[in-house]
């Protein structure tokens, strides 16, 4: 027997401006006998893909199933036009794709408190920030620069993102195997959940880079050290002063408007 191979597709379009591709491929000789179909759905909001092959040869058998689903998880957001809290709404669309955003943080900050993380990204209530709350988030968004995720799970591409400057989307992938040897049956399945985000090309300015350029004068600030006197020291030295001088009080309150951001 001459071998044989065989493939079809096609291409159907379904309700709701959805759309089915589907391939089938197969092939076959005296012993060995393989086949695959592949099909694939687009429709508003999510994608799917499910790929099932199988194989037998001499008595022995596999097969294999893999689907893939890419759903939209996307919601609304307004961002106040603030620097820092355009960087907060970035560290904001972070969490949304790290599963370990929380560990990640804790170990940058050396805190302990998942709480006060979620305060350094609630993007809505910057202004509620402290000075030295605003430094560490600065921090934060310095070391979780975008070069780290794009193309992990940063992805620039216009088309997904449809009328908004950012979209969020769920893939959920179930791989289920099934082998049979020698009269022995082997079954499998593994199942992964992950989140990534798809960006317009004027996401990072507006969000990242041009927001951390205008705040690059703490930036310098923090990495002199500036920041490590925190307000509750100032204000015990000050008062000192005060006391002893009560022109020094004067001079304080110059300080601190000099010292306001």
């Amino acid at each position: 027997m001459e071998p044989v191979t065989t493939t079809t597709r096609s291409v159907e379009a379904v309700p709701n401006r959805g759309i089915v591709h589907q391939t089938t491929a197969a092939a076959a000789n005296q012993t060995d006998v393989a086949a695959s179909t592949s099909t694939a759905v687009a429709v508003p909001g999510g994608v799917g893909t499910r790929t099932t092959a199988g194989a037998a040869s001499q008595g022995n058998v596999a097969a294999l199933e893999t689907t893939t689903k890419l759903v939209e998880t996307s919601s609304r957001s307004n961002v106040p036009d603030d620097p820092k809290a355009h960087l907060m709404f970035y560290l904001k669309c972070l969490k949304g794709v790290l599963k370990n955003f929380y560990d990640i943080c804790l170990g940058i900050l050396e805190v302990n408190d998942r709480d006060f993380v979620d305060k350094l990204i609630k993007y809505k209530e910057y202004a509620a920030l402290s000075t030295e709350e605003s430094d560490m988030m600065l921090i934060l968004a310095r070391t979780l620069r975008p070069t780290l995720f794009i193309n992990k799970c940063l992805f620039e591409n216009d088309k997904m993102c449809k009328n908004s400057a950012n979209k969020f989307y769920k893939i959920e992938q179930v791989e289920k195997s099934l082998a049979v040897t020698d009269d022995v049956i082997v079954r499998g399945e593994r199942s992964s959940v992950s989140e990534v985000m798809y960006y317009k090309s004027f996401y990072m300015e507006k969000h990242y880079y041009g927001p951390m350029a205008e705040l690059e004068y703490r930036l310098h600030q923090i990495d002199k050290g500036l920041h490590r006197l925190r307000f509750s020291e100032k204000y015990h030295l000050h008062l000192l002063f005060s006391l002893l001088c009560p022109f020094w009080v004067v001079i304080w309150i110059a300080t601190c408007f000099m010292e306001s951001d």
